[in-house]
């Protein structure tokens, strides 16, 4: 897929990360911002992990599988019998379910995730939060408006 280009000269990697506008990348903690798509037994999730905010990801598993795909920038992938694994821009990964894993990010980067079966959890603290954003978005334009 990589270096394919859909009609209108948009590579097909530009195309789907552009299934997340900016309107919907939120802050999800210090260095961290996501968007997340949910889908039938699938969740999507765009992440940018910038250190040194956010440097470390915890080591943790979970019973969904992981597939990911580097936009850009690099990190380091370290898993729970301690081998790591660097992953740059272009490059695709894979974690199966309950392998326990975590990653370093040195400088920044961008990521889209695929979750199977559905991550629940994310879609709906994703909901709240883009809820909680669009809310005080309305709020500061009124104020403006004043």
């Amino acid at each position: 897929m990589s270096g394919e280009v859909a009609p209108g000269g948009a590579s097909e990697i530009q195309r789907y990360a552009e299934m997340f506008p900016p309107e919907r990348i939120i802050p999800l903690a210090p260095g961290a911002v996501w968007s997340v798509l949910g889908g039938d037994g699938v969740t999507l999730v765009y992440w940018s992990f910038q250190a040194p905010e956010c440097g470390e990801l915890p080591m943790h598993h979970h019973p969904q599988s992981q597939a990911g795909y580097v936009l850009d920038g690099e990190m380091v992938l370290k898993f729970g019998d301690g081998t790591r694994r660097v992953v740059k821009a272009g490059d695709f990964y894979s974690i199966a379910s309950g392998v326990k894993h975590g990653a370093v990010v040195n400088d920044r980067v961008t990521i889209v995730d695929v979750y199977t079966p559905e991550r629940p959890d994310y879609e709906e603290r994703f909901r709240f939060s883009l809820r909680a954003k669009q809310d005080l978005d309305a709020q500061m334009r009124a104020v403006a408006s004043q």
